[in-house]
């Protein structure tokens, strides 16, 4: 890529970071100007009382509020349509999104669904998203998919299963709040899952085709926090706060690094594989990452090394090559210590299914895999496939 004649992409929304943020949530809005206020969350958090310190701070700003509790995994755009209806009907103009990915997903496209009258179109076509009204601020309780920073979104369709992305800069938060006290207890399969999904953030961005000096300093740094304290987040995350800190920045480095670059074939066959085997993202994507990472390796060698080494792998004395191949086997190293399915058959994938896959990939996709190390055809897609069964 040749960044002189490129131009790069980069937008950091307003952020607040630290222990106990959720807690200027009362204060933001009211400086932004909110009248009346919905939180959008999932029963596991509110049940969980999560959301507890942003409640009380609208409280003790005056700010009303009501909760939607209802998020469900891969957001379902019928509850897209439910939610952004009692916006509308409601006369509230902010809405916190506290919760995982999916939940900060709902929220994003639920406010644009909302500021559109309602017509759920968009979904379909973000070019119809031309404006942004009600106040959005996104508190994330996971450490993975940067949602908060993020101005994309990813939906399902209910009736085909289709996992639908949707794209626009009205998308972004006016806020996102990244407190690690509500993280803290976010149980250790959770923890693995999403952490090392904002790991394939990194690491994609940093050996995309797209890859650029702006990526690589968010991408470099989200390598380092990952590998630094994801086992700790993991082992111990309820008694190590700076662990839990950490994963969240790593989260949002990550997600810039790939807004600034690009994601390439793993997470293009996180959607396909996550609707035929009702896998989560998270698990798909650390699932495909290595056998991506092999495809790659020749064509981005020093890149590959470069991980190796920011992930803290003894290396002296190895060539090029030989470390970037250790990227690799740490990378596999990780996800079988998180106990996470190394192989497509541990999810039920068959053989059978792979062609179906791949058209899956070509059909809604293939724009995405210009975004590739390497090219890739139908035939290599096969091909890591197969490695990957």
């Amino acid at each position: 890529m040749n960044e002189l004649s490129s131009l790069i992409p980069m937008r950091i929304p307003r952020a607040l970071v630290g222990m106990n943020a959720s807690e200027q949530i009362g204060g933001i809005g009211k400086e932004l100007g909110a009248r009346k206020a919905l939180i959008v969350t999932d029963q596991g958090v509110n049940g969980a009382g999560l959301i507890k310190g942003a409640a009380e701070s609208l409280q003790k700003a005056g700010i009303p509020f009501e909760i939607f509790d209802k998020c469900a995994e891969s957001a379902p755009i019928s509850l897209i349509k439910e939610c952004a209806s009692l916006i509308r009907n409601h006369g509230i103009n902010m809405v916190v999104g506290i919760g995982g990915g999916s939940v900060l997903d709902l929220t994003k496209i639920t406010t644009a669904v909302a500021d559109h009258g309602g017509s759920s179109d968009l979904i379909f076509n973000s070019a119809l998203i031309v404006k942004k009204d009600i106040i959005t601020v996104l508190v994330p309780t996971t450490a993975g998919t940067g949602s908060e920073i993020n101005s994309g979104a990813l939906c399902t369709d209910d009736e085909t299963h289709r996992k639908v992305v949707v794209r626009s800069t009205f998308l972004a938060a006016d806020a996102a709040i990244l407190d690690p006290a509500l993280t803290l207890r976010l149980p250790p399969a959770i923890t693995a899952e999403t952490g090392m999904d904002a790991l394939c953030h990194a690491i994609e961005a940093y050996t995309s085709a797209k890859a650029n000096t702006v990526a690589d300093m968010f991408a470099e740094k989200a390598i380092q926090l990952i590998s630094r304290s994801i086992k700790a987040a993991y082992t111990d995350g309820p008694r190590n706060p700076e662990a839990r800190y950490n994963m969240l920045l790593a989260a949002s480095f990550g997600i810039l690094g790939a807004n600034s670059s690009s994601t390439y074939i793993v997470h293009t066959l996180s959607y396909p594989l996550g609707m035929m085997t009702h896998t989560s993202h998270g698990k798909a994507c650390v699932l495909m990452l290595p056998y991506a990472m092999e495809f790659h390796l020749t064509s981005r060698l020093e890149r590959f090394a470069r991980i190796a080494e920011l992930m803290g792998e003894p290396v002296q004395g190895l060539t090029t090559e030989e470390k970037a191949h250790k990227s690799v086997q740490i990378v596999k190293k990780l996800a079988a210590d998180f106990g996470l399915p190394l192989k497509l058959s541990e999810i039920g994938l068959k053989q059978k299914d792979i062609p179906a896959v791949v058209d899956y990939v070509f059909q809604y996709y293939e724009v995405q895999l210009a975004n590739n190390p390497r090219p890739i055809n139908r035939e290599d897609l096969k091909h890591i496939l197969e490695s990957a069964l």
